[in-house]
């Protein structure tokens, strides 16, 4: 398959009709695969992949639980603003034209599907420039699924959220429900449970009068509550689309009190009473800080003058403390002089002149010298002591300063919000109408609920009444048993069973190979020893390293996880034996340069025949557009009008303009 062309007529924010010619070019006989669309965000890249999705696979592209009512209000909510303000009737219209061989046939397809806001979707085929109108909408849709599965589709048109989710799942389902479905084991089993169905039809028909009635009752009641649960199902599908509107008018409602400073009046009172307490704080640590300044802080602001004032008064201290050593010593020594002459009558002229040499050396130094402040003992420890409460003063008063700047900041900021918020009552109305919103969400959700546990309480009866049945066939089967119908009913499902079996096995095992080649190409190159095992029950897949080591994917980074989920789309893609088109919507925005040039390189150029890249500017920037530029068939830049809030088409790429001669 190869899309040829892409038309949208008020489609998101494409106003009036555009068309995107999506052929592939060629230079010479070289293939160049990619087809590339700039534009900044909300530009409208998405649009181009949902245009695709939706043309294709029409309510499935939104999922797999969606109803009429839902998928029709989508439709409208797709329709171009402009146009629906010019023409409330609007018409909007998706058209993409392809080639595909069918049945061995070569030719060329148009589907177009149309809407307007009072009328159902309008869905046409056209096979070689011919209307197929003999065709409904849903039988077109089913040959569009035959082209696309639902699932295989998802392999193929994505987007960097596809990726993440795929990236992020630890369980496996999206693995498991994509490889069932690429394996058909969705068929065996539905063929498993027709045979079921088949074997119950032969025991019924052989059973007894009274048999046949209890079944026909149980089959009738059972009816009935599945019919009760899919109308709850629809219920809470309805009830969910609901609670989720109603929360995207809370977010909405409560963005708009924020807007307006609601945040602010919220906590106007506290920050007033923050006000109140800062304004206390800021006048206890100014009395304190005055206190300070009137004692004896003047003493530590000249801390040089007054160490050498304390060193030149104690210098004094010593000078007069020799002194009146001296003074008393003079006063002591005849009578110390008569003492030695008693006791040492040869000797004591000796002793004397020791005694008068040891302390004329002790009293020699200051004994000439004079103090140069003469200030009493007690007057010289209060100078020294409130030196000292000077210094610890100083030190105080700079944690006081600092305590009361920090206050000041405080009383400004709140100072700065309480400015900011409004009057409560000019929020008056928000608020009220914020309250009813929450009030009409509380409802719906109480409802949302009670219908879930209806819908618990009905399946698990639907449950027991299958059981029951089950127990009313298998015993009509038993009685059967030999009828050669039954036999090969059950020899059939025997064989299904072991052909599921071995065909997930085999799968698994090509899924293996196919994914650590696609690994091995994107990952760098400390990664290339890594190998792959799947679980063919859980479909989880693990990377194993090469001791053999199971590598915990928890502990990959963003871009690691990334580059293994394009891996498995990649394998998963080849597995399908579907050749379709790849249409990837801004992919690498959490993956880091090396990982990005791996994929620029060695998954866009190879990804398929044709391959239709969105990025932005940021993403595919000059130097990887330099790296793909050979590869590149032509590109596109969409340019959003903000006037008009709608987008328009230019051939180029942002600073580039491809050249026209490829063809």
């Amino acid at each position: 398959m190869i899309f040829k062309t892409l038309t949208l007529n008020n489609f998101r924010v494409f106003n009036g009709e555009t068309t995107i010619e999506l052929t592939p070019r060629k230079q010479g006989v070289f293939e160049r695969p990619i087809i590339l669309f700039g534009g900044l965000n909300g530009a409208g890249k998405t649009s181009i992949l949902t245009a695709i999705r939706l043309a294709l696979l029409g309510r499935r592209a939104l999922g797999t639980v969606i109803t009429k009512k839902d998928y029709q209000a989508y439709l409208n909510e797709q329709t171009n603003n402009a146009a629906t303000k010019e023409d409330p009737n609007a018409e909007a219209t998706i058209q993409l034209s392809f080639t595909h061989t069918h049945q061995g046939e070569h030719k060329l397809y148009k589907i177009t599907r149309t809407w307007q806001a009072e009328s159902e979707e309008k869905l046409t085929l056209t096979v070689n420039g011919v209307v197929d109108e003999a065709l409904t909408n849903d039988q077109v849709q089913a040959f569009l699924h035959e082209l696309v599965p639902p699932g295989i589709g998802d392999l193929f048109f994505f987007d960097g959220e596809k990726i993440a989710e795929l990236a992020e799942d630890d369980t496996g389902t999206y693995l498991k429900e994509a490889v069932q479905k690429l394996l058909g084991i969705d068929i065996i089993n539905r063929l498993n449970t027709d045979l079921d169905i088949y074997l119950k039809g032969l025991g019924a028909e052989a059973a007894d009068k009274d048999t046949r009635k209890k079944i026909q009752a149980a089959e009738d009641e059972k009816r009935t509550i599945t019919h009760d649960v899919e109308a709850t199902r629809v219920k809470i599908d309805e009830l969910g689309s609901i609670l989720t509107d109603i929360k995207s008018k809370i977010a909405n409602k409560e963005a708009e009190i924020q807007s307006q400073g609601g945040a602010w009046a919220e906590t106007k009172e506290q920050e007033q009473a923050k006000i109140n307490d800062l304004y206390e704080l800021e006048k206890e640590l100014t009395s304190k800080i005055r206190h300070e300044l009137s004692g004896t802080l003047p003493m530590a602001l000249a801390p040089n003058a007054m160490q050498g004032l304390i060193d030149r008064l104690s210098e004094d201290q010593k000078i007069k403390q020799a002194k009146a050593f001296g003074s008393e010593l003079n006063q002591a020594l005849p009578a110390l002089q008569d003492k030695i002459t008693a006791n040492f009558d040869e000797q004591s002229s000796d002793i004397m002149a020791t005694i008068n040499s040891y302390f004329g050396q002790l009293t020699a130094e200051y004994g000439m010298a004079s103090p140069e402040l003469d200030i009493s003992d007690s007057e010289f420890a209060l100078i020294q002591a409130q030196f000292k409460e000077g210094q610890q003063s100083q030190r105080l008063l700079k944690e006081l300063s600092t305590a009361l700047e920090q206050v000041q900041d405080k009383l400004s900021s709140l100072s700065i919000n309480i400015e900011r918020a409004p009057d409560a009552a000019d929020l008056k109305e928000l608020y009220e109408s914020l309250r009813a919103l929450e009030k009409e969400r509380d409802t719906v959700s109480k409802e949302y609920i009670n219908e879930l546990l209806k819908a618990k309480t009905l399946k698990t009866k639907e449950l027991e009444l299958a059981k029951r049945l089950e127990k009313f066939y298998a015993k009509l089967k038993n009685n059967h048993s030999a009828d050669k119908a039954v036999h090969r009913v059950q020899q059939s499902q025997y064989v299904l069973d072991d052909f599921k079996t071995a065909l997930t096995e085999l799968r698994v095992t090509q899924l293996e190979e196919l994914f650590v080649t696609a690994y091995r190409k994107l990952a760098r190159k400390e990664d290339l020893k890594l190998s792959a095992k799947i679980d063919p029950q859980s479909f989880d897949v693990n990377l194993v390293d090469a001791q053999g080591a199971l590598i915990n994917r928890k502990s990959m980074s963003a871009g690691e996880k990334q580059i293994f989920a394009f891996a498995i789309l990649e394998a998963l893609g080849k597995l399908s034996g579907k050749v379709l088109p790849v249409v990837v919507d801004t992919p690498l925005g959490r993956l880091d340069s090396k990982h990005r040039d791996k994929l620029i390189k060695h998954y866009f150029p190879e990804a398929s025949e044709q391959v239709i890249l969105l990025s932005t500017d940021t993403e595919v920037d000059q130097d990887f557009y330099n790296a793909i530029e050979h590869q590149v068939s032509h590109a596109f830049e969409i340019e959003f009008n903000q006037a008009t809030s709608c987008s328009t088409l230019r051939e180029g790429y942002f600073w580039a303009e491809l050249a026209k001669e490829a063809v």
